[in-house]
């Protein structure tokens, strides 16, 4: 069984916290990580759209690992960024790139890595959904088949492929520091249509955002801006999450 299956098994539902090595120091990334996991976090998703850095990865695993209990989850944008003292990593495919770098090139040349290492994979179609007027930072460095905000159905195709395709799980996401996260009608749509667990993430910014998209069919929520910004909202992020379900 897959470390999300697992966690979905004895939670129902599941928090990550993102932790972009580029945006503080090691120490600092040890310090949110713990607030994180005081605050219930499920686990610790490490990476970012631009990181290019090795060694910062590296140090940046070894600080949250000496301050939680967590399992820390690669979260890669590419080969140079896969770190071997991480426990687990989203070995992923760019389902909706136009540029075979991210679909297949990237993740084949850190799959040599992934095993050397002993690190666990977690095969992952990731899905860009675009929420904002502004292009995010993965909108502008990669080359898409842009599925905008009422594009339905395209996402639903793209996410049913990807389960088809053998891989465990989909995480949809609308990009660090997305205007909108990705809307409830897109997820009940891809939650009707698919049979492995849902991740969702990008302009969550609230427990009540966070509960809405629970009910719309995530099993699992991320946060990374709002971690490195004000760790308080985790604890009501994390409460909602698991509380009664709030939207009819």
């Amino acid at each position: 069984m897959s470390l999300i299956n697992e966690l979905l098994q004895t939670y129902e539902k599941a928090h990550f916290s993102l932790i972009d090595p580029e945006s503080q120091t090691p120490e600092e990334a040890g310090r949110i990580a713990k607030i994180c996991e005081e605050s219930g976090t499920n686990a610790i998703l490490i990476g970012g759209s631009t990181v290019r850095n090795r060694n910062r990865v590296y140090d940046t695993v070894e600080a949250i690992k000496k301050n939680v209990n967590l399992p820390t989850i690669l979260f890669p944008n590419s080969a140079e960024s896969i770190s071997g003292n991480v426990e687990y990593i989203l070995f992923m495919m760019l389902l909706n790139s136009r540029n075979n770098k991210f679909r297949f090139e990237e993740p084949a040349k850190g799959a040599p890595l992934v095993k050397k290492w002993g690190i666990h994979p977690i095969s992952t179609g990731y899905i860009v959904v675009s929420t904002s007027r502004e292009p995010t930072t993965i909108e502008k460095n990669v080359e898409l088949d842009i599925i905008h905000m009422d594009d339905t159905d395209k996402a639903v195709e793209y996410a049913v492929y990807g389960e088809l395709m053998g891989l465990s799980c989909i995480y949809c996401d609308a990009g660090s520091g997305a205007e909108k996260p990705i809307s409830n009608e897109m997820i009940r749509a891809i939650r009707k249509n698919l049979n492995i667990p849902l991740i969702i993430g990008g302009g969550i910014r609230n427990g009540i955002i966070a509960r809405e998209k629970i009910d719309a069919g995530a099993d699992i929520i991320v946060n990374g801006t709002i971690v490195e910004q004000d760790t308080k909202i985790i604890r009501d992020i994390v409460k909602k999450i698991h509380s009664p379900t709030l939207i009819k």
